[in-house]
């Protein structure tokens, strides 16, 4: 297969953050993808890059090949102006229910169709699926806050169980409900969520004045 399972996390201090959800959720992916998974093994590859990073924040990408083999880089991560500019994406993504969705892999040109330009001002573009329910964006979730309550998209919807988007769950900031693209104008507080950056706030604007 020509691809690489994929996590991106946040090296902070040294400490990468929520490891051990990112580790789970690459074995999930090793399982589905008959991908060789040896977890001491990415665990040593990732010791090396925190001891050659151990001061300040970086972005870690970790790619996992078909025999197993891990590798990653660090990248120093800036911080990030909020609130962030989202834009409503033109079309229905049409492989939101597919494993390139449901698995995070260095396949994302479904994704890339969707992503803003650089330079254009837009931070992401937030995607819906062929049934007009609101799922993700291409490279985190998304939290709104929708008649006095912050939810975030139901995995039915497809979409990727992001990280960030399991912890605010499990810490009861968020519940799931299906979104649909009629609920958007009752929406009051947009965000967005993933392991890397946080919970940033954000806002939808109309892609062209």
């Amino acid at each position: 297969m020509d691809f690489e399972i994929l996590e991106t996390l946040a090296l902070e201090e040294g400490r990468p953050r929520h490891l051990d959800r990112h580790l789970a959720r690459m074995a999930a992916s090793c399982a589905h993808f008959a991908y060789a998974w040896d977890e001491a093994r990415v665990r040593a590859c990732l010791a090396d890059v925190a001891a050659a990073h151990g001061r300040g924040l970086w972005r870690v990408r970790l790619l996992l090949d078909a025999e197993g083999v891990p590798r990653a880089e660090a990248f120093a991560l800036q911080p990030t102006v909020t609130p962030v500019r989202l834009r409503l994406a033109d079309r229905p993504l049409a492989q939101a229910h597919g494993e390139w969705v449901r698995h995070k892999t260095t396949r994302r040109a479904h994704y890339a169709a969707f992503a803003p330009a650089a330079g254009s001002g837009w931070f992401d573009t937030v995607l819906y699926n062929e049934a007009g329910e609101i799922t993700e964006t291409t490279f985190g979730n998304l939290a709104l806050r929708l008649d006095g309550r912050w939810v975030t998209p139901a995995l039915s919807c497809g979409l990727l169980p992001g990280v960030g988007r399991g912890v605010a769950l499990e810490q009861g900031r968020l519940m799931e409900q299906v979104v649909r693209l009629q609920d958007l104008p009752r929406v009051q507080v947009w965000a967005f969520i993933n392991s890397l950056r946080g919970w940033l706030e954000a806002t939808l604007e109309p892609s062209s004045p």
